[in-house]
Parts: C-alpha cells; structure tokens; sequence
C-alpha cells in the first residue's frame, strides 16, 4: 500500500516549502469553516493558486471545511463547497455530518475525508460514514495503533503522526467554548488547556510546584516509523497550520527522508543531531502518544516550547549573565532560562575578556546581556538557532524530471517534451540551410538544458540533427520556454 505523507500549510510560504521538501499532499484552511481561524489561511485565488502549485508537483491538496456549521452560515458554506468543487481541490476534510451528506449528494465526484472533529474510532462509524460518501476517515489521536489495525479497511486510514495533542476527545471539547466563549469546533479554541491550574481537594489547596496540569507534549512517532509503514495507515498526518515556514519545511524533509530511507534501504536510523535540530524547532516534550500506548503524554511544567539545554549560568549581575556553554551559540539565537522561565534574543555576544563575538563553540564560558533580570543560576536552552534557519533557507528546492526528443529537418525543429506522465510535441519551421556555420548539437543541448528558473531539470535528451542546417540560437530559446510552460499549465491543470 502507498503512504502519504500529510503536511499542514497555514499560509502560501509554509504550502510551497511542504511540497518542495516531498509532502505527498497539503491540507489548508481557507478564511471561513475551517479549524484553524487563527491562522493565516487561504483566500479563494489563492486556493486556486495552491491547488495549481500542487499539481505541478505531482502533490494533492485538500481543503478543511471542518466546523459546526450554525443554519443561519448555510447559504454561504454551500457557496464556499461549489467554488472548491469548481477549482477542483483533490478532497475536503469535513467534520458536520449534515455537510458530508450534502457535499456527496450534491457533488459526488468531489472527495470527502471525515475530519478528526468527526471524533471516529468504531467500526460502526466507519460503515456509517462510508454510506454517507466518506472515502477517507481521520480516526482520533487517542486509538492506538493496535485499536487502528482491528478497524478493517472499510475506508482509507489517516492518522496523525506528529505535532500538538489535545487532552480531551478529538472534536469533543467543549472547555474553551465554555471558559472563555471560543469554541474549538468552530475554529477558535484559546488553548485554555495551556493555562496554570489550581488542584483543591475538599476545598483545600494541594500544594504542587506542576500548575500545567491539563498540558500536553508534542506527539513524535519518529522512532516508530517502521511500524506505521508496516501498518494499514494510508495517510500520516503532521499537525501544525499555526506553525512557521522553517518548521513545516524542516519537519517535511525529516519525515520524507525518514518514510523513503525505510522504504528503499530498511533504514529507519535517526541522528543526534536531526533530533536536537527538531527538538529547537519547536518542542514541548515528546511523546509516543495514545498510538503507542504511551503512558506519560503530561508536560506539567510548561506548555510552551522547550528547545534544547545548551549551557549553565555561572554568575550574574545587573548587567551581564556568564554562561558555560554546552552546545555552541550564534550572535541572533533566542535562549530561556528555564528557572525563571523567560527568554531573550541575543543580541551581543562576549567572550571571557568582554570583546563582543559573532558565536561561540561548546566548551566556551561567555557572557550576554541580563535583559531578564535573571538573578539565579540554572539552565540555558536554545529555543531558536540562526544556523538552522539558514539552513532551512538552503534547502534544494524539488526539480520535476523531464525528457526531451528532439527531430530536426532541413526546416523543421520539432520538440517533444514529457515528465513520464504527460507529453507534447511543439514544431516549428525555425530551420535553414547553413551558409558558414552550422548548428551543432552542444549547442541544442546547452539552450535545451536552461532550465535552471523552472520547476524541472532534464533528465535525458535525444537530438537528431542533420549536417549543414542552421537555427538561430534565440528560437531555440523560445520553443524551449514555450514546451515548459505548455507542460507547466497541462501538470497544473
């Protein structure tokens, strides 16, 4: 069975770095219906334009219409499922079961995955999601992996795989709605499970230095990936529509290399150091999950990002904070104190003698500017590295392999391009006969090959070319940029 790889995209940037660093498909929300509404989140050209940036690539997208939806909002989400079915979106992720029933009947061409606000972990529910028009079914983050596999193959399994848990029910929290009048299922939890808590017991205040106690970690099934591909799962499901650009590009390649190392090589080796680059990324503690019948999925401490340690904090005063270093630093790094919970960028950077630095290696005693007052020792993390950002910055961008074939007569330049999918074959009569030089074939392959500001690279030509004929290196140029954009518009279509 193929496995998809699932990436979320909350804005334009984030969905082209999911498809550039091997996302199988994207899911996006746009402004109205969907469960993220405090994202960035798509307008409808720009849907269009995430759907036709998809296609090129050989990805899918799939749009969240994924909230309660009230009668009085009827007209308009109506609307909103005919312009998606009109710019032909791969699937829509849908949690109203009033909706699933209207989108099939009324468009029944149009895919339709049950969103994990459906809150599906029976069989029963299955059989009855599928009659309603249901091919896909996101089941709940709290079934294990052992409760997934009893479940037959009534519809196509996707589950998620990494990112933020939540502590209640899929779909079923009511807390926010409740607390502070922001419902999650209609797009606007305030996170209330985030806040410090107060534990009383017969109305006695229980003494505890753990006020998170209603926090979750960050799912991370990395290290179990052989078992999900051995699994029935079709699809694997990053969470994170409010997250940035770097971490969706970053967290793409991480699970593309690791899906296409066990596939290919059997390999399913994780390094230190792609774990450390994760864990600065963006971490509350890890955990295997409900899928893996984790026991400890509590982040009681905090409910914000952790990064990693990196250094002691040896002495202080009102203007400077020496730190030993355990991991290296660079002038722009953002770093907590864990004790005081509070964090900085760092601006300067001093060595021993007080001379600023551009960054320091491990091992390294250094001093920073005390910005945060901090008036103990304890431990430095890394919650954010320059080095890595540009090195997500640098990532290869994805390159489409195309063939060429290329028949040329004493008149004719006929171009046959293909990407193995789809081909076409423009002709020109751009051809003479040579009066002193004549055209070799380096040189149609040089011009052929420019290809550099496209989405393709040419992995194999084939030139028949005659002696003593003659084309001008500028038609040449302009069938080629002609074939490309002919083929960009049939793989966007």
């Amino acid at each position: 069975m193929q496995k998809e790889l699932l990436i979320p995209a909350g804005s334009m940037e984030s969905l082209k770095k999911a498809v550039l660093n091997g996302a199988d498909a994207v899911y996006i929300g746009g402004k109205h219906f969907g469960a993220r509404a405090f994202a960035k989140n798509f307008t409808e050209e720009e849907i269009i334009e995430a759907k036709s940036f998809c296609h090129l690539y050989g990805a899918k997208l799939y749009v969240t219409v994924n909230t309660m939806v009230y009668q009085s909002e009827w007209e308009n989400v109506t609307q909103y499922i005919n312009f998606l079915h009109r710019a032909n979106v791969d699937a829509l992720i849908v949690s109203d079961i009033g909706l699933i029933s209207y989108i099939h009947e009324t468009f029944p061409d149009l895919e339709i995955h049950a969103s994990t606000q459906a809150h599906t972990y029976t069989v029963e529910q299955c059989y009855f999601l599928k009659e309603l028009g249901v091919t896909r079914v996101v089941l709940d983050r709290e079934m294990s992996l052992e409760e997934i596999e009893a479940i037959p193959n009534i519809l196509e399994k996707e589950v998620f795989i990494h990112g933020a848990l939540c502590v209640s029910y899929s779909g079923q929290c009511l807390m926010s709605a409740l607390k502070g009048g922001r419902s999650g299922n209609r797009g606007s939890c305030a996170q209330v499970c985030r806040l410090p808590y107060e534990i009383y017991k017969n109305k006695v205040l229980k003494a505890t230095e753990e006020s998170y106690i209603l926090s979750t970690k960050e799912l991370n099934t990395s290290r179990n990936i052989s078992a999900l591909l051995n699994s029935s799962i079709t699809s694997f499901k990053v969470e994170g529509r409010m997250k940035s650009p770097d971490y969706v590009a970053f967290i793409t390649r991480f699970y593309r290399t690791l899906i296409d190392n066990f596939l290919i090589n059997h390999s399913k080796k994780i390094t230190e150091e792609d774990t450390k680059k994760l864990k600065t990324l963006f971490n509350r503690g890890f955990t295997n999950g409900y899928l893996f019948k984790e026991p400890n999925i509590m982040n009681f401490k905090t409910p914000n990002h952790q990064g990693i340690p990196i250094g002691k904090v040896l002495a202080w005063n009102a203007q400077k904070i020496k730190i030993l270093l355990e991991e290296d630093l660079t002038q722009g790094d953002g770093i907590r104190f864990k004790e005081i919970k509070s964090g900085m960028i760092v601006n300067f950077l001093y060595d021993e003698t007080m001379k600023l630095i551009h960054e320091a290696k491990k091992g390294s005693v250094i001093y920073v500017d005390n910005k945060v007052e901090l008036h103990q020792k304890g431990t430095v993390l890394k919650t954010y590295d320059t080095c890595l950002t540009k090195e997500i910055e640098e990532y290869s961008s994805k390159k489409i392999p195309i063939q060429m074939i290329i028949k040329i007569t004493e008149k004719t330049f006929s171009l046959e391009i293909s990407d193995f999918k789809n081909t076409l074959t423009i002709n020109k009569e751009i051809c003479e006969k040579a009066k002193t030089c004549s055209t070799t074939k380096e040189t149609v392959l040089k011009q052929c090959d420019r290809l550099k500001d496209t989405p393709f690279f040419l992995q194999d030509i084939k030139i028949e070319l005659p002696e003593n004929v003659f084309i001008p290196v500028s038609k040449i140029n302009e069938i080629r940029r002609e074939a490309v954009a002919n083929l960009i518009t049939l793989r966007s279509k």
